[in-house]
């Protein structure tokens, strides 16, 4: 199993390319962008896909409100790594449940068949659980979302969780109420700079930075 979890992936790319096996022109990604889906304004989103385009992947960008599961798995049969950009945790988390899209991932990342990739919430998600973001107040609208989930699973790719965007003033304020509550959550928590990333392969965790 291979991650790289990023903060903001537009800012750490250069780290990935020494992990591929191939030059980023041979190499295709399944670009995600749902969890940014309740926004307006998804320039976080055209951050990341710009990165991965001036690196010279080939992106194929998929739409998990409109693909079906098994034409999706298709998209992963083909494809090098998968990105799960970053927006709304919870509502990411219902939509992937909903159209039980985390066992399509879960088997193509714990298999090794594909390279995990994220930004903020794509890499939030991966942690065995997301309910620590339920104290979170800075995303108000995502509250409707939280209301609606019983069991706050991540995907459970690794045994820790990362709270992004650390140095960041709004994000240390967030990151303030949700610290409170750390004692009722079992995982370790990485503060993640905008700057590093964590890799993960196979057992090895390491935290990476520019």
């Amino acid at each position: 199993m291979k991650l790289f979890l990023a903060s903001s992936i537009d800012k750490t790319l250069s780290l990935f390319l020494p992990k591929l096996s191939k030059p980023a022109n041979k190499t295709k990604v399944v670009f995600v962008a749902n969890a940014a889906d309740p926004y307006k304004d998804k320039w976080w989103i055209d951050l990341d896909r710009q990165a991965f385009k001036k690196a010279g992947f080939q992106l194929s960008e998929v739409d998990l409100r409109e693909i079906s599961k098994d034409d999706f798995a298709k998209e992963l049969d083909s494809a090098d790594i998968l990105h799960i950009g970053g927006g709304m945790v919870f509502y990411f988390l219902l939509l992937i449940r909903e159209k039980r899209m985390d066992e399509v991932i879960k088997n193509y990342v714990l298999r090794d068949k594909i390279i995990y990739t994220g930004t903020s919430a794509g890499s939030i998600i991966a942690a065995p659980s997301v309910e620590l973001y339920k104290y979170r107040k800075y995303d108000e609208e995502e509250i409707e979302f939280a209301e609606k989930i019983s069991d706050f699973s991540g995907l459970g790719f690794v045994n820790f969780i990362i709270l992004p965007h650390a140095g960041r003033k709004e994000s240390d304020e967030v990151h303030k109420d949700m610290l409170e509550h750390l004692a009722e959550y079992s995982a370790p928590v990485i503060l993640l700079h905008d700057n590093q990333a964590v890799w993960v392969e196979d057992e090895n965790i390491k935290i990476i930075k520019i």
